[in-house]
């Protein structure tokens, strides 16, 4: 009997599942190695009748050393015979520009470089309008490592100097907010109240009577001198009650009521229903505030009316003269003696009763005790006015876009027109700016588009040649700018062919082409060169000039905020430009590993989007889009349903990606397009360390696992916004996984999300928003592995 493991199987039985890498499939498709092809031709030997007494054993018989150089041949043709199989799928294929081939079968034209896109702020000088012409090139600075590029005006623009830029007015938060106010905003030098003193708060008639706490002087971000009032007592609130509205009202002079009660004829109390009497003449009027004080109680009324009145304070007494011996001579009558007083009536009658007038503190005549100043909002929203008391004269140019730029330096984008009668900004409000500003904010109104691409005119490729079938033609630079548009494929080129000074025209391929027809297609290598073809349709004609007007310069590199400020050339009456958001849109050309994603996929979508995974994946592929996600949403607006493409990534790609995916949709298709907004979300981890390893090389593992940098959309580590995409929920499974296989993570200890145990199967973001954990290795990284961010 033999053992099974003395059985030899060869050829190795062949399967190759989907989805291999090239160097797991090389193995899955060879038949064997030299020492399989060697023991199958020493057991072939052995069954040939012709070699049954050969016997020889030595490395140095000639049949034996026969045998093993043809296993050897054997194992390099299998081997080479595996790896040109591989060389016929795209995601094994490892020789250059082999996915470029394969993908063309299906009619996929991977994609070039694109340029980014940017929004100028630009400058003029002077007081009169500058006309810039089209092809106006700007210059960025060094970044990160990547030299200057260029980005040039694809339309003319005139610039007006008086709209460079306008500081905008603080938004007043005039409104008061809740229902009861426990201090306010006063100017420092207006302030006539000391602490203790009873003030009144007067809410346009509606009266909240108080005492002054204390006074706070404070540091406003718009460096207006500013104190805070503090109130002993939180006052109630009126509904629609405003700071412009309210007034402080301190306390000037003091009387108190009649005390003196029923005298003779005299029968009215210092206290009656809507009336008091005040003790003395007193400068009250109509309309007047009075502040009644008791104790520690303190009322507040609106006079309606004040009247003079007489009472009596001695009735008139008769009095009898006597001489020296007491005989009565006559008589004297004394007057009655009265003092003149104030009735004051007031609005609504006072809860005291006379039993305490002595007590009472009239506090008449009120003053102004403090100027109230209008709280201003700290930040400026999309839905917010916009201010400009610096905008006088209305512009000289077209306005429809506008920049803002906040304090830090971040900024906005936003469509809309200047309006000097009203010295406001008018923006589309229905546009989501997808952040506050941090004021002070400035507003730029001289906006122009610019694209990345320096121009090349004219450029002669060669010269035509009727005899030969096909002539393809090299452009000196490279590589060729793509643009992005609003077509099916996304972008649109910068390339235009002249033959003598005839225009011809670019074809997707020369399908259909008849000899008529001037057109040419254009391919590029993985080296970024551009080849240019003639001769699927008309020839070139003999010693033609062909030449070529076109832009280079692309790439997934874009200049930050800020860094587009220089004239390429100078031009007069400009002093510059300056990009408020960063670049965007750029990308590189499209990478072997991208190509075996999307070749694939196009044929299935045949330049056609059908379905939710057809939008989606047609949005992934926009420049600029770090992750899409495609779902059915309820339109409270349209009232109906439609098929909502979210995306991460720039506000301004809303509009590239909505004109690509309406090129590729039925017109009437109910899509909508937005931009999915971060939510900041924190992770503590907490895991126990195998003692063999050390615990800062376990933790930078952790992070590099979790953190780790996307380089296609739904890639990168767990954590990433690209690999999680809109509204992608994190499983406490997924993570355990990615935690677990990190070597040196013995267990997992606990896990908490935003400040609570994560012991649910998942979390999931608010809708259109997608976690947000930071980056790591700065200040906005919120993931800490074992107490370190």
């Amino acid at each position: 009997m033999s053992c099974p493991c003395d059985i030899h199987v060869f050829p190795h039985p062949v399967a190759v599942p989907a989805g291999l890498h090239a160097g797991a499939f090389l193995r899955a498709r060879a038949l064997g190695i030299f020492p399989d092809w060697r023991l199958s031709v020493l057991e072939a030997i052995g069954a040939q009748p012709a070699l049954h007494d050969w016997r020889s054993r030595t490395s140095h018989n000639l049949g034996l050393m026969l045998a093993e150089m043809g296993a050897y041949v054997f194992d390099v043709c299998d081997f080479y015979e595996a790896l040109g199989a591989g060389e016929t799928f795209v995601n094994t294929a490892q020789l250059v520009g082999a996915q470029r081939k394969l993908v063309a079968l299906l009619g996929y034209r991977p994609r070039p470089g694109v340029g980014a896109s940017a929004w100028l702020a630009v400058d003029a000088d002077g007081r009169r309008v500058v006309a810039l012409p089209t092809g106006t090139a700007f210059r960025s600075g060094d970044f990160d490592g990547n030299p200057p590029q260029v980005f040039e005006m694809e339309e003319a623009a005139s610039i007006d100097p008086r709209i460079n830029r306008f500081l905008v007015e603080r938004v007043a938060r005039d409104a008061i907010a809740g229902a009861t106010l426990a201090s306010l905003l006063v100017d420092p030098g207006s302030v006539r109240v000391r602490p203790g003193q009873p003030i009144v708060i007067d809410f346009g008639g509606t009266l909240a009577p108080t005492r002054v706490a204390g006074l706070v002087p404070l540091t406003l971000r718009s460096r207006i001198p500013a104190s805070r009032l503090d109130f002993t007592k939180a006052v109630t609130v009126p509904v629609g009650a405003t700071y412009s509205g309210l007034r402080v009202l301190g306390v000037g002079g003091a009387t108190g009521l009649w005390k003196l009660g029923q005298i003779g004829a005299d029968t009215e109390t210092a206290i009656s229903v809507t009336g008091v009497l005040l003790e003395s003449i007193a400068p009250v009027r109509a309309r007047d505030v009075v502040l009644f004080e008791r104790d520690a109680d303190l009322e507040a009324r609106n006079v309606t009316a004040t009247i003079e009145r007489q009472r009596t304070l001695l009735t008139g007494l008769t009095s009898t003269l006597r001489d020296t011996a007491n005989n009565v001579t006559g008589t004297v009558d004394s007057p009655p003696v009265k003092v003149a007083i104030t009735y004051v009536e007031l609005d609504t009658p006072l809860a005291w009763s006379s039993a305490g007038a002595n007590r009472v503190i009239v506090h008449h005549p009120l003053v102004i005790g403090a100027r109230v100043l209008v709280p201003h909002k700290d930040t400026l929203a999309v839905d917010d006015p916009i201010s400009i008391p610096a905008l006088v004269d209305p512009p000289r140019v077209s306005v429809t876009q506008l920049l803002l730029e906040d304090l830090h330096l971040e900024g906005v984008l936003t469509s809309g027109a200047l309006d000097a009668t009203a010295h406001t900004a008018l923006v589309n409000q229905g546009e989501d700016w997808g952040r506050t500003l941090a004021a002070a904010v400035t507003l730029y109104g001289n906006v122009i588009a610019v694209t990345r691409g320096e121009s090349v005119h004219g450029e002669v490729l060669g010269f035509g040649d009727a005899s030969q079938e096909r002539q393809t033609f090299r452009l000196k630079k490279k590589p060729l700018t793509y643009l992005p548009a609003a077509t099916a494929s996304g972008i649109r080129t910068t390339l235009a062919v002249r033959v003598g000074s005839v225009a011809w025209h670019e074809v997707e391929s020369f399908f259909d082409a008849t000899d008529a027809d001037r057109v040419y297609i254009v391919r590029h290598g993985d080296d970024a060169e551009t080849h240019v073809t003639f001769g699927g349709g008309a020839r070139l004609p003999t010693g033609a000039v062909v030449t070529a007007d076109y832009r280079f310069g692309a790439g997934a590199a874009v200049p930050p905020a800020g860094s587009i400020s220089q004239l390429a050339k100078p031009f007069p009456g400009i002093s510059g430009g300056r990009n408020v958001l960063p670049a965007f849109g750029g990308g590189d050309t499209e990478s072997p590993r991208a190509i075996a994603i999307y070749g694939p996929r196009s044929a299935l979508l045949l330049g056609r989007a059908v379905s939710l995974q057809d939008l989606e994946a047609a949005a992934a592929t926009v420049m600029g889009v770090l992750a899409a996600r495609a779902m059915w949403r309820w339109d409270h607006d349209g009232q109906r349903a439609v098929a909502q493409v979210q995306y991460i990534g720039s506000a301004q790609l809303r509009d590239v990606i909505r004109a690509k995916l309406r090129a590729l949709a039925e017109p009437d298709a109910p899509i909508q397009v937005l931009r999915a907004l971060p939510q900041e979300s924190l992770m503590v981890l907490d895991v126990e360390v195998d003692p063999d390893y050390l615990v800062a090389d376990v933790r930078a593992a952790l992070r590099e696992a979790l953190y780790r940098k996307a380089d296609l959309p739904g890639t990168g580590g767990l954590l990433r916004a690209e690999h999680l995409g809109p509204e992608g929920p994190v499983f406490l499974s997924q993570l355990a996984a990615v935690v677990m296989a990190v070597p040196g993570v013995a267990s997992m200890r606990s896990v908490s999300f935003n400040g609570l145990p994560f012991v649910q199967w998942g979390r999931k973001p608010l809708d259109g928003r997608y976690f947000d954990f930071g980056e790591p290795g700065v200040n906005t990284s919120r993931l800490v592995i074992n107490g370190v961010a």
